[in-house]
């Protein structure tokens, strides 16, 4: 388990950002949600550099966005283009394939490469599940890596047929799971290092904070905008620093705390983990308290519906309007629900 210390805060008290613990692989940050992905990926490298026929095929890693799915590949890349001996590897978007013309999944470069990585899977349609399934079945046959990512599991792709999905499910399935306080910490300090972005250990806290959905994307962009400060500030920036220049380039800095506040209590009232609410489960008891978050954000904080979305896990703004519309449907039956959540509101407001 990784483990980071937060040093006293202030504004001499700078957060020790060159100094993490956590290990590297081809630049990729090892953390505690990562590391089993981690594992399997090192492994398929390993069987392809050695020529072997890879333990399990496909590997698939899903996880919600920000958690690392695409990093992790783009590790894999560096270190398989450093082989000595000529391996190949392609990634390609399933969304980009999905655009297409009709040959996206039958081009043959996507059959002939030592390793071939076909990111956001849940964007392929039925129409093309026939073709990612003879991709797959013939990788398979002539011993060749296939990993892909997703935002769900094999289970939570409904959308796409079984015959495609049982075929996911058969190889090793590997969660990226939402990125915790700390490990969120670490990110932001390697990014923040990597910018030349100097911050107080409260500055760096406070924007480990602002990460929700579990994932850090967002906030990453953030430091963007404080790197083009940076320079300016004597010395490293303290949390007023930081809050108020994204105030003055129209960066959010409070409402996703806020959904954070509103997570734990419906998590805590209804007898589930803050990470159930953020994860892809389908369970009814997993899925009622994530839809009235959802509607509990929509009403307190004042946000928009992609911006709700990006909070509850990179969700669609149109998944967030169905779960509003559905605990509203809930209420007006169930007055015991109704009691709940008022009292929620009430609690949270």
């Amino acid at each position: 388990m990784n483990t980071v210390t937060k040093t006293p805060t202030g504004p001499g008290n700078e957060a020790p950002q060159a100094a993490l613990s956590s290990p590297r692989w081809h630049g990729f940050l090892v953390l505690a949600e990562n590391r089993v992905g981690v594992r399997a990926v090192r492994s398929v490298c390993r069987t392809v550099l050695a020529g072997k026929r890879p333990a399990v095929n496909p590997l698939v890693l899903h996880g919600t966005p920000g958690t690392g799915k695409s990093r992790l590949i783009a590790a894999l890349t560096e270190r398989l283009s450093n082989a000595p001996n000529g391996i190949t590897l392609r990634t390609v978007s399933a969304g980009d394939l999905t655009r297409s013309p009709d040959e996206g999944l039958g081009d043959d470069e996507l059959f002939d490469c030592d390793v071939l990585a076909l990111e956001d899977i849940q964007h392929l349609t039925e129409r093309r599940a026939d073709a990612a399934c003879e991709l797959i079945d013939r990788r398979a046959t002539h011993r060749r890596a296939t990993i892909l990512t997703a935002r769900a599991g094999p289970a939570g792709l409904t959308h796409l047929p079984r015959r495609l999905t049982s075929r996911l499910a058969a190889g090793l399935v590997v969660q990226l799971e939402p990125l915790s306080a700390p490990s969120r910490r670490v990110i932001l300090a390697d990014a923040a290092a990597t910018r030349g972005v100097r911050l107080t250990a409260e500055a760096l806290d406070w924007l480990s904070d602002q990460a929700t959905g579990g994932g850090v994307r967002s906030t990453l962009g953030f430091l963007q905008n404080l790197a083009q400060v940076a320079k300016t500030f004597p010395g490293p920036l303290t949390r007023t620093d930081v809050e108020q220049t994204l105030v003055g380039t129209g960066q959010p800095t409070s409402a996703p705390g806020d959904v954070s506040q509103i997570v734990k209590g419906v998590a805590s009232a209804f007898g589930v983990s803050e990470k159930d609410i953020l994860s892809t489960s389908r369970l009814r008891g997993v899925l009622k308290p994530r839809q009235i978050a959802m509607y509990l954000a929509r009403e307190l904080t004042g946000l928009s519906l992609p911006r709700i979305g990006v909070a509850f896990g990179g969700r669609d703004h149109t998944t967030v309007l169905h779960a509003c519309r559905k605990v509203e449907e809930d209420m007006a039956s169930d007055l015991g629900l109704a009691k709940r959540v008022s009292d929620l509101r009430v609690g949270l407001g």
